[in-house]
């Protein structure tokens, strides 16, 4: 019997929801993504949210499985105008594909094909304005309603009406909260911290094109494509949960609101804006959580390689409250595609694999914290800002979760340090080491040695032998990255 399958991709999801600088704005666009995927889809398909035939439907991507031609053709005719209309300035790509049998493995495939042939088609847009117009002075859109007396298209006002949903907060924490305990601007994320620092999160699943492309056959045959796909979307979703809870709750501060706000949670994707000394511990935990989690639930899948589960990698770029969100985005995204490929190249050497698994790449995290009004790529940066003139670097990472549990214990020190012996120069004295060392290494590298000497327990603490080899050597030093983490948990809304 013949069977059609249905495949809906959300182009321009990144321009869509950072179009703005405003978080409130942001939230709510975050919650339309989810909604085109899930309820718009399941009104306008006439379908169930538990349906058996649907195969994914999260994060900007939807596959769905037709039992005629009539109700296939209905969806296609209608759907992109619908989610043109609830999303303007989004753009839906859609492809059909006729399966025959239980095994459509290759229909998935050529499914993909066609909707990556699809993105090239320029879209017509269903927001026409004449120069006479009056328009968002913001986003350039036509003008639809006036908020505040500032006249805004009709995109930002969808989202504002959006935000009321927080479908996406509740899925990560598990809980349904009232809005005055929701951030719903970037000062409200900093505001129980000590700086105006934020940190924006993204993080994305290893391996999971490899399975698809090396299991896609024995899975769909089996009938558990879809159940395989739902196991890695609860996978993120309990590890996103669990590192609420460990982290988040656990240091949560009732007089203020909470200092998060997820901004895509779907399939193996994440990106959250958090406050930036809750970011490290958060990532750590969700990457932990995420392998055993994804271990758990693909256990029944009996894949070989990923008895296991599944890994992944992430990147936290760390911006001022007022930086231009997207700038952060971008930054965390190149991080987490440099831990990837890290992990990848060291596939061939075994250094960065987990023992645990299967010629598994390990989870692995980078981050960077912006001081420059202007974001190059994030090559450049660490050539410009973390490269000292002899050629010694400072960018640490990408640091497995055995080398970030090692930076955490190091930085529990370096804060016992500083409160328990206030008049200590210890901490202050790596600033002025890291500093030196772009200036005269040989100075730096005196200093370094004299802080043995001076402070030989806090030394030894740090193990600091490493990076006085490292700096010798001109190779990879921690120093920088230990401070700047350090750094979060103090200061000042001035600085």
């Amino acid at each position: 019997m013949t069977k059609y399958l249905f495949g809906a991709s959300v182009q321009g999801i990144q321009s869509f929801i950072f179009k703005t600088n405003k978080l409130k704005e942001i939230i709510g666009a975050s919650e339309m993504i989810e909604q085109i995927c899930t309820d718009l889809f399941y009104k306008t398909a006439n379908i169930k949210s538990d349906d058996s035939n649907i195969i994914l439907s999260a994060a900007g991507n939807i596959k769905y499985i037709f039992e005629n031609e009539q109700d296939c053709k209905a969806l296609v005719k209608i759907f992109p105008k619908t989610v043109m209309d609830y999303a303007p300035g989004i753009t839906l790509s859609q492809a059909v594909v006729k399966i025959e049998g239980e095994d459509y493995s290759r229909e998935l495939q050529d499914l993909e094909n066609l909707l990556k042939a699809q993105r090239n088609k320029t879209p017509l847009t269903n927001e026409i304005g004449f120069i006479g117009l009056e328009r968002s002075r913001r986003t350039g859109g036509v003008a639809y309603a006036y908020v505040k007396n500032e006249a805004i298209d009709k995109a930002t006002f969808n989202k504002l009406n959006s935000v009321e949903n927080e479908r996406l907060f509740e899925k990560m924490a598990g809980l349904k909260l009232k809005a005055a305990e929701l951030s719903f601007d970037t000062e409200d994320i900093t505001k129980s911290g000590k700086n105006t620092w934020i940190a924006v999160i993204h993080a994305d699943g290893n391996g999971i094109g490899k399975i698809i492309q090396n299991k896609g056959k024995e899975l769909t045959r089996s009938g558990n494509f879809a159940n395989f796909s739902r196991a890695i979307e609860v996978a993120t979703k309990n590890a996103i949960k669990n590192a609420f809870e460990e982290v988040v709750l656990r240091k949560h501060d009732p007089r203020f609101r909470y200092p998060i706000r997820p901004i895509v949670l779907g399939g193996d994707d994440i990106t959250i804006i958090i406050r930036a000394d809750l970011a490290f511990e958060f990532t750590q935990v969700f990457l932990d959580k995420f392998e055993l989690q994804s271990k758990i639930l693909l256990e029944r899948f009996r894949l070989d390689g990923f008895e296991n589960g599944l890994t992944a990698c992430a990147g936290i770029a760390f911006i001022k409250e007022s930086y231009p969100l997207h700038y952060g985005l971008n930054l965390a995204e190149q991080l987490c595609t440099d831990a990837k490929k890290a992990v990848k190249e060291s596939n061939a050497d075994g250094k960065l694999l987990n023992p645990k698994y299967n010629q598994m790449p390990n989870s692995a995290l980078s981050f960077y914290k912006v001081q420059e009004s202007f974001i190059n790529d994030f090559n450049t940066l660490k050539d410009r800002t973390l490269t000292t003139p002899d050629k010694l670097s400072y960018y640490g990472g990408p640091y497995t979760l055995i080398q970030a549990k090692a930076v955490s214990d190091k930085l529990e020190k370096i804060k016992k340090e500083a409160e328990q012996n206030d008049k200590s120069k210890a901490v202050s004295k790596i600033r002025q080491i890291i500093s030196e060392s772009y200036k005269d290494k040989s100075r730096a590298i005196f200093m370094m040695e004299r802080m043995k000497e001076v402070n030989r327990s806090f030394y030894n603490d740090l193990n600091l032998d490493e990076e006085l080899i490292a700096m010798k050597h001109n190779s990879k030093s921690q120093l920088l990255d230990l401070i700047t983490l350090h750094s979060f948990n103090y200061g000042n809304k001035s600085n």
